[in-house]
Order: C-alpha cells, then sequence, then structure tokens
C-alpha cells in the first residue's frame, strides 16, 4: 500500500480514511494470524514435551496436531476471507 498510495495522489478524505481503516485492518489481521501461528507452535512444543518420545501416545498426539492445524486453517481461511485484503 505504501508504494501504490503515492502513485493515487491527490486523494479525497474519504478515500484517505478508507485507506487507513485497510491499513489498520490487514494489521489487524497479520497481528492475528501470527498470534495464532505463536499459540499453535507452544502448544505443538507443549504437546510433545509431555512424552518427547511418543511412546504409548504417538496417535494421540499426532491427532491432537492434526486437529490444531485443521483449527489453523480455518483460521487463516477467514483472514484471507476477509474483504479489505
Amino acid at each position: 500500500m505504501q508504494i501504490i498510495v503515492p502513485q493515487l495522489e491527490p486523494l479525497t478524505d474519504p478515500q484517505i480514511v478508507g485507506i487507513n481503516n485497510l491499513r489498520l485492518s490487514s494489521q489487524q489481521a497479520e497481528d492475528a494470524l501470527s498470534q495464532g501461528l505463536e499459540k499453535l507452535q507452544q502448544s505443538l512444543v507443549h504437546d510433545m514435551a509431555v512424552d518427547p518420545l511418543g511412546v504409548g501416545n504417538f496417535g494421540l498426539q499426532m491427532a491432537l496436531a492434526i486437529d490444531k492445524f485443521e483449527a489453523l486453517e480455518g483460521f487463516v481461511n477467514q483472514v484471507t476471507a476477509c474483504p479489505f485484503l
């Protein structure tokens, strides 16, 4: 956006407000995605630390990891479906 906006000038006040809102929405979506990825990583590390060798409950750990990745996929799909991005 920083590259495009200077080429669009002069902008009207409503256009400037719209661009600023778009920047804010984009930043919020990016922040939410980063936080989601960080929480997923922490959760996976925690799950693997419970039984680092995976002895006895490897299938359960994998099922939990898959569920978490599916939840993340759903979140990413919601973020990318945002009309402001």
